[in-house]
């Protein structure tokens, strides 16, 4: 369990060679659960491709959480949101809605 800005990641779930809603190919949906104090816990499905080597799934979703992560950061601190929309938009983030866009993760 890694601890980020006074939240905790875990990995809760790896599940192997799925099918993914979409996408043509096996992927590895890898989830996550992120909880800091004073939000809601919520978890983050990862899709990894299954064309990465197995020995590197864990590394490469965290690698794609990183990025995600670090772009609501940004986005949440170039006040264009007022603190209590920052925080509405956190609260309101959910599995299906943080990670459905058809990105090539």
């Amino acid at each position: 369990m890694k601890t980020f800005f006074d939240a905790k990641i875990e990995i809760i779930e790896i599940n192997k060679y799925q099918e993914r809603s979409g996408f043509s190919g096996k992927y590895h949906l890898v989830k996550f659960l992120l909880q800091s104090g004073g939000i809601n816990s919520f978890e983050v499905n990862i899709w990894v491709h299954s064309n990465y080597p197995e020995a590197e799934i864990i590394k490469v979703a965290r690698t794609f959480l990183n990025r995600r992560l670090q772009d609501f950061v940004e986005l949440t601190t170039e006040e264009i949101y007022t603190s209590d929309e920052v925080d509405a938009l956190w609260q309101s983030v959910k599995p299906e809605n943080f990670c459905s866009r058809k990105e090539s993760n």
